[in-house]
């Protein structure tokens, strides 16, 4: 969905004209992929209103679970801060979060985090697992090697690799910047602590 059209208005059609007529956008029915890149929040006191922060309002998980169809989705990526989180202090059988409504949803896989991200870090974590995934077709094995390359790559292996991304101009003069700014010595890892590449999960088949 183009910008202007992720707004919880655009997705979920006539939320705010009459909450008994709702119906989830037809790109989100048809998608195999959903992709949220957004503030989220967790609320350990009310869990169903733990949700995605977008340009118009919350999207929360009671509106996940009440109107969302997914059937035709393999994976649904929150790449937000806490969407992984769930009701560690309930009783059910089930855990209570995010990734449990887009599972009820349909989709059968969700990759989540699990505590508040750092937005370069993550940026770059989820270029190279979409990447990885048209590749080697499997989501665990996919994020687990966009892992390791975060954790792994050196300054300078950053700059290398950002010479022959398809990443935009204006994209790569930001992160050589970035990168020239923050880090003197070509040989650091500036993301080898488990805090930047450690906090996505995926909840699903896998595959």
């Amino acid at each position: 969905m183009k910008q202007d059209q992720a707004n919880k208005s655009a997705i979920l059609l006539g939320i705010n004209e009459n909450i008994h007529n709702v119906t989830l956008n037809e790109k989100l029915l048809k998608a195999n992929c959903a992709f949220f890149f957004c503030h989220g929040y967790f609320n350990s006191a009310s869990p169903q209103d733990s949700g995605l922060q977008l340009a118009d309002g919350n999207l929360t998980l009671a509106d996940i679970i009440t109107h969302f169809k997914l059937e035709n989705c393999r994976l649904v990526t929150l790449s937000a801060c806490e969407t992984g989180l769930t009701d560690f202090t309930s009783t059910s059988d089930e855990y209570i979060g995010l990734p449990s409504g887009f599972l009820l949803a349909g989709s059968t896989n969700v990759v989540s985090s699990l505590w508040t991200v750092d937005a370069i870090a993550t940026a770059l974590l989820m270029i190279k697992f979409y990447k990885e995934l048209q590749q080697q077709n499997n989501i665990v094995l996919a994020l687990n090697t966009a892992q390791r390359w975060l954790r792994d790559s050196t300054v300078q292996g950053f700059q290398d690799w950002l010479i022959n991304s398809s990443l935009s101009w204006g994209c790569k003069k930001y992160l050589n910047k970035y990168f020239a700014a923050n880090h003197e010595n070509a040989l650091t890892k500036p993301f080898e602590s488990p805090f930047y590449w450690a906090a996505f999960c995926n909840i699903g088949k896998g595959v």
